[in-house]
C-alpha cells in the first residue's frame, strides 16, 4: 500500500501497520509518565456520536472526524447547509445553479454524489430514486444547527450502505436549547431575501421550540448570454419537543414541513427541448419520535421511527416540439417518495473497560414516478450492527464492530471494521483502522425507465438493465491527533488509501422504438483513492480561533469492463477523466474573532485546485474565495430563563474580493460578490 505525491512516495507497509497496532503495548512506561488517568485525555478532545455511535472524545473514534460547532457556522457567514462544508478537508462544494448546491467527498462525479451518508438527527435524508440529497430543499434552517459531525472514510459498520466514502450527521438544537423567541431577517443583492421566527419554552417535564423561515434569492447572475432561470424560495416550520415522564424516560418529538419552488430550464426560441423554462415545486416533511430508556447507569435502550415524505414536480411543456414544426406537448416530470424507517439500539457499558452498543432496522422505501420507473417501487431493507470498544489498557483502545444488511435486492452484505488507537500521552493519540463498506444500486440505475413520448415517437433517456452489483470500499487509514497546548489547540493529520470496485457507471444502449440514444448502467471501473488531510484548530488566546484545513488528493481508475456502444480507446478517455474528479490540492481557513463591546470578525478563505468534473465538457478551474461577516452583539446573549434579551446586526460579503472569480460546477454559475445584511433579536 502507498500514498503517492508529486514529492516522493509515502509506503504503508502491513508490517509497519502491524508494529504500529502493537507498539502500545511495549511502551505504557510512557504513558504512566504523563498521564495520571484516563480521565485527562477524555477532556481535552469533544465529544462526537457519530463514528461508533458511543460517545467518544475525537481521540477514541474509529474513524477520522470534523465536527463544525456553532461557533464556527456564526463565523462562516454561510446562508445554507451545503455552505459549511467547505470546512471538511478534501470536501467539494460547487453549484450546478443557484438552488443545486453540490456535495461531495472524494470524486465530484455528476450531481447525484451517490457515495455519502447524510442524516439529520439520525435520518437519513439520502433519498430514491436518483439517491441524492437536495440541499437547497431540506426542511431546516441553518439556525437550528447545534453542530455537524463529518465522518471523513467509510462507516458502513456504524451507518450502513451507501456511507462508503463519509457521513454527515447534522445534529440540531435540543428543544431547551436557544431563547424563548427570536426573529432574524437578512436582506442583500441577488435579490437575498431571509427571514425566521422561533419559539420556545422549559418546564419540569416539557421543552419544546417552533421555527418558521423563509429563504429566497435569485441565483446566479446571468453570464456570457447564458440564462440560468435559477431563483429560489423555499419556506419551513420545525416543531421539536421533549417529553420526560419518569427519571428514566424521555420522549423526542420532531415534525416538519417545507415548500420549496425553483425556476429551471432554459428559454427555447428556435428548434425543440424538453428542458424548457419553468417553475418546479418540492414539497418535504418529515415525523420522528425517538424514545430513550435507562435501564441503570451502565445500560440504555433507544427505540426510534421517522417517516419522510417528498413530492418533486417538474412539469412543463416542449417548447416548441421536439420535433420540427410540431406542436407543444406536456412532459409530467413528477416523482413521490416516501420513507419509513424504525430502528432498536442498545447500549451498554459491560465492565470499566468494555462498552458495547448494538441494534437493528428496518427501512421501507416507495416510489411513485411514471415518467422514470414503470410501475410505483417498493424496496425493504434489514440490518444489524454491533460496536465494542475496548480499552485494552489505560493508554490503549481497540474498537471492532459490523454491519449485517439485506438489501431490496436480496442481497446480503457484512460491513466490518476495526480501528486501534494508542494514546502516545494524554496529549497525542495515533490511529489506524481498516474498514469494508458497500454502496447498493440505486432505484433508477436497477430499474430506470426514464422516457417521454411527444407526437406519437419515444424519447428513451435511461433504459436500466439492471444486475448490477454492489460498489464495494476497502479503507485503510493512520493518523495522528493531539492538543497542543493548555488552551485547547488541536492538530489533526491522516494520511489513507482507499479501494473502491465495481463502481457503476453509465452505460449507453440502444433501445427499439427509441429516437434518441439511452444509458443503462453497469459495474466497468475500479478507482483507489490516496490522500493526506490534516485540520489546525488553533485558539489565538481566549477571544480567537483559528480553522486550517489542507487536503492532497489523488484519484486512479482503471477499467474491469467495457461499454456496450463505446470504444474501447474512447471509454479510456472516459476512464482518465474518472481520475481528474477531485482537485489535487484544496485549503480552508476561517478565523473567528472577538474584537470587543460585543463586536465580532469572522474571516473564510477557500482555495481549490482546478478539477475534472463530469456533468461539463471544460474543467472547472481554480477557485480562491474570501468570504468576511462582521456583527455587533448587543443584550444580552442568554434569553432562555429570563434574561433581559438580546441580538445581532450582521454584515456578510460572501466572495468578497472579486466580484467575476471563479466559475461553479458548471460554466454559466459564475460565482460574484454576494452582500447582505443580517439582524437577529432575541426575546
Amino acid at each position: 500500500m502507498g500514498l503517492s505525491t508529486q514529492g516522493g512516495t509515502v509506503s504503508i507497509s502491513a508490517v509497519s501497520i502491524v508494529v504500529f497496532l502493537f507498539s502500545g503495548l511495549a511502551a505504557q512506561g510512557a504513558w504512566a509518565a504523563d498521564s495520571s488517568s484516563e480521565i485527562d485525555f477524555l477532556q481535552d478532545f469533544p465529544v462526537v456520536l457519530s463514528a461508533s455511535r458511543l460517545a467518544q472524545p475525537v481521540s477514541e473514534t474509529p474513524n477520522a472526524m470534523t465536527v463544525i460547532d456553532r461557533k464556527m457556522i456564526d463565523a462562516s457567514g454561510a446562508r445554507n447547509v451545503a455552505e459549511l462544508f467547505r470546512l471538511v478537508p478534501g470536501m467539494y462544494v460547487g453549484y450546478a445553479d443557484g438552488h443545486t448546491p453540490i456535495v461531495s467527498y472524494r470524486g465530484t462525479t455528476d450531481t447525484f454524489a451517490r457515495r455519502m451518508q447524510v442524516l439529520i438527527d439520525g435520518r437519513t435524508v439520502y433519498l430514491p430514486p436518483y439517491g441524492q440529497v437536495n440541499w437547497a430543499e431540506l426542511p431546516l434552517d441553518i439556525g437550528d444547527i447545534e453542530r455537524v459531525e463529518v465522518v471523513r472514510g467509510p462507516s458502513a459498520a456504524s451507518h450502513g450502505s451507501n456511507s462508503v466514502q463519509g457521513v454527515i450527521n447534522i445534529l440540531t438544537r435540543p428543544a431547551s436549547a436557544g431563547p424563548k423567541a427570536q426573529v432574524s431577517a437578512g436582506r442583500g443583492n441577488g435579490g437575498i431575501s431571509d427571514i425566521s421566527a422561533r419559539l420556545g419554552n422549559t418546564s419540569e417535564n416539557w421543552d419544546y421550540r417552533m421555527t418558521v423561515a423563509s429563504r429566497a434569492d435569485h441565483g446566479f447572475d446571468d453570464h456570457d448570454g447564458e440564462f440560468l432561470h435559477d431563483d429560489s424560495s423555499t419556506k419551513l416550520v420545525n416543531i421539536r419537543a421533549a417529553y420526560r415522564p419518569t427519571n428514566s424516560d424521555s420522549i423526542d418529538f420532531q415534525f416538519g414541513y417545507g415548500n420549496s419552488s425553483a425556476l429551471n430550464g432554459e428559454t427555447v426560441t428556435s428548434g425543440g427541448s424538453f428542458n424548457t423554462a419553468r417553475e418546479a415545486e418540492i414539497l418535504s416533511n418529515f415525523q420522528q419520535i425517538t424514545w430513550l430508556h435507562t435501564a441503570h447507569e451502565n445500560s440504555d435502550i433507544q427505540l426510534s421511527y421517522y417517516h419522510i415524505g417528498q413530492s418533486m414536480k417538474d412539469n412543463r411543456y416542449t417548447a416548441p416540439n421536439p420535433l420540427p414544426n410540431g406542436p407543444q406537448f406536456w412532459i409530467a416530470d413528477e416523482i413521490f417518495v416516501h420513507r419509513h424507517e424504525m430502528e432498536l439500539q442498545h447500549t451498554l457499558n459491560a465492565s470499566p473497560a468494555n462498552r458495547v452498543v448494538w441494534g437493528l432496522g428496518m427501512r421501507y422505501d416507495s416510489v411513485n414516478s411514471p415518467i422514470n420507473l414503470l410501475t410505483p417501487v417498493t424496496w425493504k431493507e434489514y440490518r444489524i450492527f454491533a460496536h465494542d470498544e475496548w480499552r485494552m489498557t489505560p493508554g490503549t483502545l481497540l474498537n471492532t464492530g459490523a454491519m449485517v444488511e439485506r438489501n431490496a435486492l436480496g442481497q446480503s452484505r457484512v460491513s466490518p471494521r476495526v480501528a486501534y488507537n494508542y494514546h502516545l500521552t494524554a496529549r497525542h493519540t495515533l490511529r489506524a483502522s481498516v474498514s469494508v463498506a458497500y454502496r447498493n444500486p440505486e432505484m433508477m440505475e436497477e430499474l430506470g425507465e426514464r422516457r417521454v413520448t411527444a407526437g406519437g415517437f419515444l424519447f428513451q433517456e435511461i433504459k436500466a438493465n439492471g444486475g448490477a452489483s454492489p460498489e464495494r470500499a476497502l479503507s485503510r487509514e493512520v493518523g495522528y491527533i493531539g492538543q497542543l497546548d493548555d488552551a485547547g489547540s488541536t492538530l489533526d493529520i491522516r494520511a489513507y488509501h482507499d479501494r473502491l470496485d465495481n463502481v457503476i457507471w453509465v452505460d449507453p444502449v440502444i433501445v427499439p422504438g427509441s429516437a434518441i440514444l439511452s444509458q443503462s448502467f453497469k459495474n466497468v471501473l475500479s478507482a483507489t483513492y490516496n490522500g493526506l488531510e490534516s485540520t489546525l484548530n488553533y485558539k489565538l488566546g481566549e477571544r480567537s480561533n483559528l480553522t486550517a484545513n489542507y487536503a492532497h488528493q489523488l484519484v486512479k481508475a482503471v477499467p474491469i469492463g467495457s461499454l456496450t456502444l463505446v470504444p474501447d480507446d474512447v471509454f479510456y478517455q472516459y476512464v482518465d477523466k474518472y481520475s481528474k474528479t477531485v482537485p489535487l490540492n484544496s485549503a480552508s481557513l476561517l478565523l473567528a474573532h472577538d474584537v470587543s463591546y460585543g463586536m465580532r470578525l469572522g474571516v473564510g478563505y477557500y482555495y481549490q485546485d482546478k478539477v475534472n468534473v463530469l456533468d461539463r465538457t471544460t474543467g472547472q478551474p481554480i477557485m480562491r474565495r474570501l468570504d468576511l461577516k462582521v456583527a455587533k452583539r448587543f443584550g444580552s446573549s442568554h434569553t432562555r430563563n429570563g434574561g433581559t434579551g438580546g441580538g445581532e446586526i450582521a454584515l456578510v460579503a460572501q466572495n468578497a474580493l472579486d466580484d467575476n472569480s471563479y466559475t461553479e460546477y458548471k460554466p454559466a454559475a459564475m460565482a460574484k460578490r454576494r452582500v447582505y445584511l443580517s439582524a437577529a433579536l432575541g426575546f
